[in-house]
């Protein structure tokens, strides 16, 4: 498996990975995907920014996708039932954020999931950047298991901007990385 930067060229399969996705969202009779969103054009500006990668099969053939970007994510500056583990100031990101992962569904719990969340974290390291966020809908508990299997704490909810008529709320996640992960915890609640 080697996991890089999605090309032009990538595109038609990274929409079949996208739709397999879809299929097992709908299975689980969640309704996140069940509109027009990730769009073609999404996915074209994720791979025109450089911000799309792929997990190739040991044949060269994609069998993930996901964005992976240390930018912004305007729908996390608000956060509610909680408080993320890092700040970060507007137009100043001190994270890298995953979003659109998805799986070809005959590769499904072969470990590719982990592989890119690892990515992320060593992006965020090599940025500087102090963790990792990423939000998965409350009915996706295979990916909710893996980010809290891959050592992401639940953070809050958030709501997307682009639920196209689905729930909007999502679940946030983040993981320190780097100096921030070292760092010692602060108890939230002074204990007696």
């Amino acid at each position: 498996m080697e996991l890089r930067k999605a090309e032009f060229s990538d595109l038609d399969r990274i929409m079949e990975i996208l739709a397999d996705g879809r299929s097992a969202l709908a299975a689980l009779g969640i309704d996140q995907w069940q509109g027009g969103y990730p769009a073609r054009e999404v996915i074209e500006h994720d791979i025109a920014r450089r911000e799309g990668v792929v997990v190739d099969d040991e044949n060269g053939n994609p069998v993930a996708t996901a964005m992976v970007a240390c930018r912004e994510e305007f729908d996390y500056r608000e956060i509610t039932d909680g408080a993320w583990l890092t700040e970060s100031l507007p137009g100043d990101p001190c994270y890298v954020v995953v979003h659109r992962v998805a799986v070809a569904g005959d590769r499904k719990n072969g470990g590719i999931g982990a592989s890119i969340l690892e990515y992320a974290a060593w992006l965020a390291e090599e940025l500087g950047c102090s963790s990792v966020r990423i939000d998965t809908h409350p009915g996706n508990i295979p990916m909710q298991r893996l980010l809290e299997k891959n050592g992401f704490s639940k953070c809050g909810i958030i709501c997307i901007s682009h639920a196209e008529g689905a729930t909007p709320e999502r679940y946030a996640y983040e993981k320190m990385v780097g100096v921030a992960a070292t760092r010692e915890a602060k108890p939230l609640v002074a204990m007696r």
